[in-house]
């Protein structure tokens, strides 16, 4: 029997986007997230979901966060790690007086070491080039959106954007992963 020779290894993602923190507290009515997971060229899509959005949410006891729980899970395959998936969060709010409007956006490289992680990333919101903008979105309660989110995630035309950042974003996810050790890559977590 010919022995067939191994060229991609897969790598599944499962967890879930716990909650939104804003340190002086909610101010809208609702708020809800939307994921999209972004991948380098040579990167493949096997299973799940790569964009998402949750149920509408309010704060509870705690008047500084919102849960979500919002399920994450997906199975992508690749011939080398180039371009590892990242997950670009948009947190969103309708209330009555602004309509739709941003809260923030987040940034997660996925975990490329296999286990469990739990992890943190701050929320930023991008500020207005001029004065004239600053006030209109202080006037109108609606701060600058990004035209495409996943921007954040490639680095090559964000290096003049300004932001500011407010709160953050939680996130627990397991990482598993097939055949990277037989292609050359060690993903396991090394203890000292």
């Amino acid at each position: 029997m010919k022995e067939i020779e191994l060229t991609k290894f897969l790598v599944s993602f499962n967890g879930h986007i716990e909650y939104v923190i804003f340190p002086a507290g909610v101010f809208d009515e609702q708020l809800y997230i939307q994921y999209e997971v972004v991948w380098g060229i040579d990167w493949d899509p096997k299973s799940g979901l790569c964009t998402g959005t949750s149920q509408m949410a309010r704060p509870g006891s705690d008047p500084e966060k919102v849960i979500f729980n919002m399920p994450v899970e997906m199975v992508l395959g690749s011939t080398n790690i180039f371009g590892w998936p990242q997950l670009v969060v948009t947190v969103r709010a309708k209330n009555f007086f602004s309509g739709d409007t941003l809260r923030g956006y987040a940034l997660f490289l996925l975990p490329p070491v296999a286990g469990t992680h739990e992890m943190t990333a701050p929320l930023v919101i991008p500020r207005s080039a001029t004065m004239l903008g600053e006030w209109l979105a202080w006037l109108t309660g609606r701060q600058p959106e990004l035209v495409d989110p996943r921007m954040l995630a490639t680095g090559k035309e964000n290096y003049l954007l300004r932001t500011e950042s407010y709160g953050h974003v939680r996130l627990k996810m397991t990482m598993v992963s097939k055949d990277m050790r037989k292609l050359g890559y060690d993903n396991m977590a090394h203890f000292l």
